[in-house]
């Protein structure tokens, strides 16, 4: 990454961002907003999104919580119908607001519609939104004059691989899908029959593992980056770019932010051992600024120009950015300039499709 200007290649978009209210989101909107992009804050509630639209300086506020299917049909619906200062259109949708239950939970919470929280919230409702929202970005893709492609921005983390930093650490393994057999189940349904031998995770283990869950959400994720690149990517997502008229979908790591409300339960699980690591973080100098995490997702939404990409700009679709865990953060390039690979499990062909085609089941696409 040559300089920070490369956060202004593409030309003035619209963007929607989940979890906008506070932490990377909020630092990414107040950015995207204050260089002349147009933000939809996408917030679970409308006290959440009137502070999106405070602290960030501006925006259209909007309500969409993960935690509800009809929510998210609704706001998706309200979108589409909203004019833009560009004539109609969404030009990238950021996937980035996240939950983690309490590494302690041995009794998982539950979406409105039934499911475990953690993978309802961070996949499942992410998954929907992103394919209500598919066609108004491929309408954006194919109409561009610019030559800007319809983009998704999807907000990773580290810890979907279990043998990476912070992969293994908390709960009783890393993340894994196994079969999958557990993803389908709706708990509700489950704690009407008194079944006490329903699965509670998404590899079909009975026992809950709230340290275990969130990585699997991560891995879910990078899962959909992969399986949604081949279906949606154009030309079957091949090329060092996105191809004409399909959409560009990315993942990154943002770093570890301590101080985003996604830590909240940890800390509350062990407030001195939270606090503790935080400070230890910041002096060694792993820990990222808010403001540097928000400043990744805002590159990831808005640098260069992927169909029609150069040598030095040209971004992979289907491409993971991770900074280096030994990174100081202290600006948006420390350490973070390269494509990262993967876990196993992520760049399964197989997973990602069976993954896919149960959520798809799930939410009713």
């Amino acid at each position: 990454m040559a300089n920070n200007n490369r956060i202004l290649l593409r030309l003035k978009d619209v963007h929607a961002i989940t979890g906008s209210s506070q932490g990377i989101g909020l630092e990414a909107a107040t950015r995207l907003i204050a260089d002349g992009h147009t933000v939809y804050h996408a917030c679970r509630n409308q006290e959440r999104a009137n502070v999106a639209l405070q602290e960030s300086g501006g925006g259209i506020p909007m309500i969409c919580d993960l935690n509800d299917f009809h929510s998210i049909r609704n706001f998706a619906e309200q979108l589409i119908n909203k004019s833009t200062p560009n004539g109609g259109g969404l030009d990238v949708l950021c996937l980035n607001a996240g939950i983690a239950p309490s590494t302690k939970s041995t009794v998982p919470k539950l979406t409105k519609d039934g499911y475990e929280e953690c993978i309802g919230v961070n996949h499942l409702g992410h998954f929907l939104l992103a394919n209500l929202l598919k066609d108004h970005l491929l309408k954006k893709s194919s109409s561009s004059s610019s030559g800007n492609s319809g983009r998704i921005v999807i907000t990773a983390s580290s810890v979907h691989d279990p043998e990476g930093p912070g992969g293994a650490v908390g709960g009783k393994g890393g993340a894994t899908l196994g079969d999958l057999s557990g993803l389908g189940i709706n708990l509700t349904d489950k704690n009407k029959n008194n079944s006490a031998d329903a699965p509670t995770m998404p590899d079909g283990s009975i026992t809950y593992d709230g340290g275990k869950i969130y990585k699997d959400s991560k891995l879910c994720n990078l899962l959909f980056m992969r399986e949604a690149v081949k279906r949606w990517g154009g030309n079957n997502g091949n090329g060092n770019d996105n191809d004409e008229d399909g959409l560009t979908i990315l993942s990154f790591n943002p770093g570890f932010i301590p101080s985003s409300g996604l830590f909240r339960a940890p800390r509350e699980d062990n407030w001195f051992g939270a606090t503790a690591f935080t400070f230890i973080a910041g002096v060694i100098g792993f820990a990222v600024p808010i403001e540097i995490g928000g400043g990744r997702l805002a590159y990831m939404a808005t640098v260069g120009n992927t169909k029609k990409s150069t040598t030095t700009d040209g971004i992979k679709n289907g491409s993971y950015f991770s900074a280096d865990v030994k990174s100081k953060g202290t600006t948006i390039e420390d350490g973070f300039d390269g494509q990262t690979t993967i876990s196993v499990e992520a760049s399964n062909d197989d997973i990602a499709s069976q993954l896919w085609d149960i959520s798809a089941k799930i939410v009713g696409v």
